[in-house]
């Protein structure tokens, strides 16, 4: 059991490192969108921003699922590496069909998965989240301007015109 559990930790972070890879990613990608000119009102621009996020999101998701199969082929609980992406991605979804069950001895690893996937789920969606946010004031600020610059200019209206 014990080896099963620092197997399962040993994927947690591997999942981790796989995840702060993507997140790096989209942080390089995003930003150099939105400074390029990608976000404000122009709406179709605002959709291919969070489209790109949320692909390099999934793509994260499966490599991750990925690389637990991985593990279950190569530790010989699966027969072959398709059928061990199916098991994995059952897991890290928590679909668990139970149509494929591991080994009595491996099957720790299947709620290991689960809560990789959930805490994972979890942060795409506050990633999404946060992209859609900063588009969001990207696009008010574009339409109706920072509101500290309309206090700025008015204050500065008076004294130019001596009121």
């Amino acid at each position: 059991m014990v080896l099963i559990l620092a197997a399962g930790i040993a994927l947690l972070l591997g999942s981790l490192l796989s995840y702060g890879l993507a997140m790096a990613l989209i942080l390089r990608v995003g930003t150099g969108l939105i400074r390029s000119g990608y976000r404000g009102q122009r709406f179709w621009r605002n959709v291919a921003v969070m489209m790109i996020a949320t692909l390099i999101m999934a793509a994260a998701h499966v490599t991750q699922i990925a690389l637990w199969a991985l593990v279950f082929f190569l530790a010989g609980q699966v027969a072959d590496f398709p059928r061990a992406f199916y098991v994995s991605a059952q897991n890290y979804t928590t679909l668990s069909y139970g149509d494929i069950l591991l080994p009595e001895r491996w099957r720790l690893l299947g709620p290991l998965e689960a809560m990789n996937g959930l805490l994972f789920f979890g942060l795409s969606t506050a990633v999404l989240f946060a992209v859609m946010s900063r588009l969001l004031v990207h696009h008010l600020r574009d339409e109706i301007g920072h509101p500290g610059e309309a206090a700025v200019a008015t204050g500065s209206d008076k004294k130019l015109g001596g009121g």
